[in-house]
C-alpha cells in the first residue's frame, strides 16, 4: 500500500478522470424518462461504514437538501425527483468503479425500483436502502420487483423502525440489512430489538446507525453487529490523557530532521537505533512499485533511493499505520487521505505543484490528533511544517484553508458551506461531486492493503 501511495505522491499522479457516460444501454433505457436538470445543490455527501474489522467496508451516499426542500421531502413526486438526482449524480460520478472493493448503500424511494437506470445498475456491491413510510404500499407488485432484483444480486436493507408494523413484515425475506439507530445507548432496547427482528426473520445483518463514541462502538461491537456508523471514526476523543507511543515519538522526530535539512549520516543513525522502522524502510524500498533490479541491503543506500521528499512523505503515513497500531487508525487513514486528495485536486486551477502537495499535506494531517489522541495543537508542536500549513488547521486560515474545509464540506451535510467555499476558490458547485469520487476511487486503490 505504501509503495504505491509514495509513488503517486511523489510525482506519478493521475488527473482525476472525467466522469464516463452512461452506457448506450443506460441511455436508451432512460430515454423515455428525461433526466432532471443538475441543480446548484445536488451535491453528494458520503459517510463511512466500517466492518467488524474496523476497516471501511461501505459507503452510503446521500444527497445535501436544501433547508426549503425539507419540508417537501415526503411528497411522491419529490421523492422522483430526488431519487433521479441521485442515481444520475451516482452514474455520472462512475460509482460502479467504487463497487470493486466497497458497498455503496443508496438510499431509494420503493416507487424508483423501477427506474429505467436501474435495469444497467451494477448489481455486486450495490445495497439499496429502502425509504418506507406511512404512505408506502406494500403489494404484490413490489414484492415481485424485489425478488427480481434480489435474484439479480442486488442487496437491499431497510430501518429497523419500519419493520415493526406487522405491515412490513413481507419485506423481511428480501433484506440482507437491518439499520439501527443506537444513539441512545440504551442496550436493553437495543437487544429487544435485534432478537424481535431476528425470531421474524433469522440470518438478517445488522447496521448500527448513529455511533457517537468509541464506547458505543464496543457496544455494538459485542452484541454482535455487522457494520458501524456514525461519527465516532472521527471523534476526538480521550484528548486530555495523550498517547504517544515510542514509534510515533521516533516517526516525528525524523519527520523533523527530515525537514530541516539533516545530514544523510545522521538520518542513517537514527534508522538504526529503531530496527522495526528500518525493516519497513527496507521492504518499501525493495517493493514492486520502486522497480529496482537488485535488492538494497543497506538503510544508507534505501535512504538514497528514496530522496528527502519521498521519504517526507512515507514518514507522514507511518504517523497512520506505525507502531502499535490503535483502534480505527485503518478507517481514520482512508479519510484523511480522501480529505487530502480531495483538497490537492481543489487546488489543481489555482496553486502550483509545490502548494498542491502541501495542501495535500494539510488534508492528510487534519486527522492526526484523532490517530495520536492528542490536541491538534500539541501535534502540530512536535512536527515542523509550513506556517500555511498549521494556520489551515488550527485557525482556518491562510491560502489552504478553503481547500480543506470544501474537503471536509464533502463529509458534512453543509450544502450552504459547499457553495461558498466553491466560489471562493473559483470552482463550480458541479465539480465537486467528481473530484469527491476521484479521492474515493483513488484512496480505495492505494488502501486495500491498509
Amino acid at each position: 500500500m505504501l509503495s504505491r501511495l509514495v509513488g503517486m505522491l511523489s510525482g506519478n499522479k493521475t488527473a482525476p478522470a472525467a466522469p464516463p457516460q452512461p452506457t448506450a444501454r443506460a441511455a436508451a433505457s432512460a430515454a423515455p424518462h428525461p433526466q432532471p436538470a443538475a441543480k446548484a445543490g445536488s451535491v453528494m455527501r458520503r459517510e463511512a461504514m466500517l466492518g467488524r474489522d474496523q476497516k471501511v467496508a461501505a459507503y452510503t451516499f446521500m444527497l445535501r437538501r436544501a433547508p426549503d426542500e425539507q419540508r417537501d421531502a415526503s411528497l411522491p413526486d419529490v421523492q422522483r425527483l430526488y431519487d433521479e438526482t441521485l442515481l444520475t449524480n451516482l452514474q455520472s460520478m462512475d460509482v460502479a468503479r467504487l463497487l470493486a472493493q466497497r458497498q455503496a448503500f443508496i438510499p431509494i424511494s420503493p416507487a424508483s425500483l423501477n427506474h429505467p437506470l436501474i435495469e444497467s445498475w451494477p448489481a455486486a456491491g450495490t445495497v439499496w436502502r429502502l425509504k418506507v413510510d406511512a404512505s408506502t404500499t406494500i403489494d404484490d407488485a413490489l414484492l415481485a420487483r424485489l425478488a427480481e432484483m434480489k435474484a439479480a444480486g442486488h442487496g437491499f436493507a431497510l430501518d429497523a423502525d419500519s419493520l415493526m408494523l406487522a405491515t412490513r413484515h413481507a419485506l423481511l425475506p428480501y433484506l440482507d440489512y437491518v439499520l439501527l439507530d443506537v444513539s441512545s445507548e440504551d442496550i436493553p432496547t437495543i437487544t429487544t430489538q435485534m432478537a424481535a427482528i431476528s425470531k421474524l426473520a433469522s440470518g438478517k445483518q445488522f447496521v448500527a446507525t448513529e455511533v457517537q463514541t468509541l464506547e458505543a462502538f464496543h457496544m455494538c461491537h459485542k452484541l454482535q453487529f455487522a457494520r458501524f456508523m456514525g461519527p465516532f471514526i472521527t471523534r476526538h476523543e480521550n484528548l486530555d490523557s495523550p498517547v504517544l507511543g515510542p514509534s510515533r515519538a521516533k516517526v516525528l522526530d525524523l519527520m523533523n530532521r527530515v525537514r530541516t535539512g539533516a545530514e544523510q549520516s545522521e538520518l542513517v543513525e537514527n534508522f538504526r537505533h529503531d530496527p522495526a522502522l528500518s525493516v519497513r524502510l527496507l521492504r518499501y524500498v525493495n517493493s514492486p512499485g520502486i522497480g529496482l533490479l537488485h535488492k538494497v541491503g543497506g538503510i544508507e543506500q534505501a535512504l538514497m533511493i528514496m530522496g528527502q521528499d519521498k521519504l517526507y512523505r512515507w514518514l507522514t503515513l507511518i504517523l497512520f499505520t506505525g507502531g502499535q497500531a490503535q483502534e480505527l487508525d485503518s478507517a481514520v487513514l482512508e479519510n484523511a487521505l480522501v480529505r487530502a486528495r480531495v483538497a490537492e485536486q481543489l487546488a489543481s486551477k489555482a496553486l502550483f505543484a509545490k502548494a498542491r502537495d502541501e495542501v495535500f499535506v494539510t488534508g492528510l494531517f487534519s486527522l492526526l490528533d484523532v490517530v495520536m489522541h492528542m490536541p491538534m495543537e500539541q501535534v502540530l508542536k512536535q512536527v515542523s511544517l509550513p506556517v500555511e500549513i498549521t494556520e489551515a488547521i488550527l485557525s482556518q486560515r491562510g491560502p489552504y484553508a478553503p481547500y480543506l474545509a470544501l474537503a471536509i464540506a464533502c463529509e458534512q451535510d453543509d450544502l450552504g458551506g459547499i457553495e461558498t467555499l466553491s466560489a471562493q476558490i473559483g470552482r463550480d458547485v458541479a465539480e465537486i461531486n467528481a473530484v469527491h469520487m476521484d479521492a474515493l476511487l483513488w484512496t480505495q486503490e492505494i488502501a486495500v492493503d491498509v
